[in-house]
């Protein structure tokens, strides 16, 4: 099984102690999380591409996806308000193109939220076709955008597995697959196996534990997530992406190394 870190727990450190801590913990795949004060597309962004590069490919790591920040700043693709949702779209295209200067071919994208003024139907019109019109920039650019259901506390629309089926059909794209975040999937009550059921292949995987209630991202084993279950039903699935650890919160923030630490562990006990 291949694990992955992610920059947003050290959201507060230099982005060379992330790599430092990866490096330590051989760890050499990444996923990228575009936020300041690391990676920002309308910041220096060209500059901080070419170092982030230099300083990965130095170290022989491979950054297995680029997930721009979608849920603190703001930016939503599923908005009724016009010029915002244009603008939106601007955002995730200049991510888009940042991706590609990565020199990675996977970018994380998620639907957004509709807006509660307006009924769910034409707010879901709004994020498929704001999704859309990335899949066809993606088709051309050889890119693979991985959809991921939010929890029911951050979106309106896509948060479970009939809702990621749903806009996968509608939009019918080879460069959109549906992927797994183990939290949102939780809370929604539902388990690899029924993703499984109706994806020809899983895109990506977001690991870690939760409280069961909120759309807490913990470390694993701090909280009460069936987290071994899932990953063993990953491997019957023959699952050859990666998982990173997408772990979140005022609790690691000051210490990131030890949560990913204890936690890429506790994966390792598994044996695979």
């Amino acid at each position: 099984m291949n694990i992955a870190g992610m920059n947003i727990t050290f959201r507060h450190f230099p982005f060379h102690y992330f790599l430092d801590c990866m490096d330590n913990l051989g760890i050499n795949s990444i996923e990228l999380w575009g936020g300041e004060p690391h990676l920002y597309v309308y910041r220096n962004i060209l500059g901080n591409i070419r170092s982030l590069r230099r300083e990965i490919k130095s170290r022989n790591m491979k950054i297995i996806c680029y997930t721009p920040e979608q849920c603190i700043y703001p930016y939503n693709i599923a908005s009724s308000d016009a010029h915002w949702r244009k603008k939106s779209m601007e955002y995730f295209m200049e991510n888009l193109y940042a991706a590609l200067e990565l020199d990675t071919n996977m970018m994380l994208i998620t639907s957004g939220i509709g807006d509660f003024s307006v009924s769910q139907e034409e707010s879901w019109k709004y994020a498929s076709d704001s999704i859309f019109q990335l899949t066809k920039v993606a088709e051309m650019e050889g890119l693979i955008l991985v959809l991921e259901p939010l929890t029911k506390y951050e979106s309106n629309l896509v948060i479970d597995s009939k809702g990621l089926k749903k806009m996968l059909e509608e939009i019918q794209s080879t460069s959109l697959k549906g992927m797994i975040d183990t939290v949102s999937m939780h809370l929604a009550g539902e388990t690899p196996d029924e993703y499984y059921s109706f994806l020809p292949e899983l895109g990506h995987f977001h690991l870690m534990d939760g409280d069961g209630q909120s759309d807490a991202h913990l470390a694993l084993d701090d909280g009460v997530l069936n987290w071994r279950e899932y990953l063993t039903s990953l491997q019957s699935h023959r699952y050859k992406g990666s998982c990173t650890l997408e772990i979140m919160g005022s609790n690691y923030y000051q210490n990131p190394s030890d949560a990913i630490k204890k936690s890429i562990e506790k994966v390792r006990e598994l044996g695979i």
